[in-house]
């Protein structure tokens, strides 16, 4: 691999939209028979009552979607860093089933953590008022656009389980195929996106921990590469007072990831159905999403469950990444955001 400021990443998770969406070795169209299968495990899991907390993949039985699981987790680090999963039997379930077969999904695959100061392990993506440009605001409690960024995970994952009204269409893009046309079209930015800017917690800090931090949107470890990115976050730190200022240099190489993310050559845009089901690396893929308006009734309502997740084939991280994820080495759980609350909580409230 090249120096990281001197030239392009190699790797498969470089993509473009357009040649992505003709591909099909990043999803899976579930048979009967796998439905069969989860339906069956479900209803297990469902009479075994077992808390979350407690729960194991042992207790959804998936003898052969099993396979399916860890080959997608494998694509996730190895390959493309994006997988979707559809066709989840959701017709007929409630949103309690649904959130206990995708906690026990998320099992096969990882250990969860908490994505917000309440402690929520397994969070709820719909509008519940949230001001998402405020010093607290957090993207999936709002109905606004969201616009590419990463989630602070190793993997993200979103269950679709009912659409809104209109909008609320679907973006990601390969975050290393955005480094290798800055380091071709503008090579001047890279070594100021290796270098630390200051990013808001966002209000999510704990007693005696600093508002702000620093960290680069660009790092590789012991030849894996990693981007962190959310723009709001850097611009939000910008309102505590004693934050450094960003330069005219970092707000132009911001400006660059902004414009390559949104063109329709590098971005990939699809409007997701209940029962889809995504996977992204969060090192490798950046996704946002469109503003939606939501149907009047509330059991109509867009309505989305998301895991963080650490994964046990993770790659190392860089050292500027210590900030948010704490522990770098491979496979180790980490990452999310620490839990104010006494307990973790299994729905966001």
């Amino acid at each position: 691999m090249p120096s990281p400021i001197d030239g392009a990443i190699d790797s498969p998770a470089d993509w473009r939209g357009p040649d992505l969406a003709r591909r099909t070795d990043w999803t899976c169209r579930l048979t009967a028979q796998d439905r069969a299968e989860i339906d069956a495990g479900l209803d297990r899991c469902i009479a075994g009552g077992r808390p979350f907390a407690d729960m194991t993949a042992a207790d959804l039985p998936l003898a052969a979607f099993a396979h399916r699981l860890l080959h997608a987790r494998e694509v996730l680090e190895t390959g493309c860093g994006i997988f979707l999963f559809r066709g989840f039997p959701v017709a007929g379930r409630s949103v309690d089933d649904l959130r206990r077969l995708y906690w026990g999904i998320g099992r096969h695959i990882g250990t969860a953590v908490s994505q917000s100061k309440r402690g929520d392990m397994l969070g709820d993506v719909r509008d519940i008022g949230t001001d998402v440009s405020g010093r607290e605001g957090r993207g999936y409690t709002s109905r606004a656009e969201l616009e590419f960024h990463t989630d602070s995970a190793d993997v993200s994952a979103l269950f679709f389980l009912r659409t809104a009204r209109a909008g609320g269409l679907s973006r990601f893009v390969s975050s290393v195929a955005i480094h290798n046309e800055i380091a071709r079209q503008h090579p001047e930015f890279l070594k100021t996106l290796y270098e630390p800017f200051i990013w808001s917690r966002q209000g999510q800090e704990r007693a005696g921990e600093a508002a702000w931090y620093g960290q680069p949107i660009y790092g590789v470890e012991r030849g894996h590469f990693a981007s962190r990115y959310i723009r709001t976050h850097i611009l939000s730190a910008q309102k505590h007072h004693d934050a450094p200022p960003l330069t005219g240099l970092q707000r132009d190489a911001l400006a660059a990831i902004d414009r390559l993310a949104g063109d329709p050559a590098f971005c990939l845009d699809m409007m997701l159905e209940p029962g889809d089901m995504v996977f992204l690396n969060s090192h490798t893929t950046y996704h946002a999403r469109t503003e939606f308006e939501d149907h009047p009734e509330p059991e109509r309502r867009r309505h989305l469950l998301r895991l963080w997740l650490s994964v046990p084939n993770s790659r190392p991280l860089p050292e500027g990444w210590s900030a948010v994820y704490r522990d770098r080495r491979p496979g180790a759980v980490r990452g999310g955001v620490p839990g104010h609350a006494d307990r973790p909580a299994y729905a966001t409230t």
